[in-house]
């Protein structure tokens, strides 16, 4: 006497042997897709620009260290910052930027968080009383309005979560279209950094009664600024 569970298998085994498969359809083989449009460096400045200024975010063009000193000192004003703390110059990619921003009366504080707990909270609340940091980025995406921020020596990650402000130099030519374009174009991209992180726009919650609020996790004002 057979099992259900026999009576089962041989059914579904009866099942297949009898089954007819449907008629091969022959289409014509597909067409090669056409390569991807690649857009130029102006229209991804546009695309990133008007998407991060949609996010709360600001965007600069600027031509040089001079130029954007000139715009960063007037963003510190602005936010009544005498002082900031940044990544080292190489990391920013714009030589000459640290010493004319000295030159039109900014200082630049340098920063170091040890790992004693008790120690890192009083250097923490010491470094809270600066009022911009200063970084460079891997990428900004057009798409998105993203910064792709890879921390590591020279680049450190205070610089874009403690000061209120948060100000990036990126050069043009490190505009793409999309986050899924620069992990194809660099799939080891993970693996470049301590930590890599996204930035779209000034911190923002609505934790708290559905309310939107900026600057309670991070900065309040982010400004981008594209060095041609």
């Amino acid at each position: 006497m057979t099992s259900p569970r026999s009576r089962i298998l041989g059914s579904i085994r009866d099942g297949l042997l009898r089954a007819q498969l449907p008629a091969e359809v022959h289409r014509p083989p597909a067409a090669p897709a056409p390569p991807p449009g690649v857009p130029g460096t102006e229209a991804l400045a546009a695309q990133f620009a008007a998407t991060l200024t949609a996010l709360a975010g600001h965007v600069h063009r600027a031509r040089g260290a001079a130029e954007a000193a000139d715009l960063i000192t007037g963003i510190a004003r602005e936010n009544q910052s005498a002082s900031f703390i940044s990544w080292d110059e190489g990391a920013l990619e714009c030589p000459g930027l640290l010493a004319a921003l000295g030159a039109r009366g900014l200082s630049r504080v340098a920063y170091h968080v040890g790992a004693d707990a008790g120690q890192r909270l009083s250097e923490v609340d010491a470094l809270a009383r600066i009022g911009l940091g200063l970084t460079g980025a891997h990428a900004a995406l057009a798409e998105s309005g993203g910064l792709v921020l890879v921390s590591g020596p020279g680049r450190g990650r205070l610089p874009s979560i403690l000061p209120p402000v948060h100000v990036a130099v990126v050069a043009e030519r490190r505009l793409r279209a999309s986050l899924a374009d620069l992990v194809h174009e660099e799939p080891g991209l993970l693996a470049g950094g301590s930590n890599v992180v996204i930035v779209a726009g000034p911190s923002r919650t609505a934790d708290i009664e559905m309310t939107l609020t900026h600057g309670v996790h991070g900065p309040k004002h982010l400004h981008v600024v594209l060095l041609a």
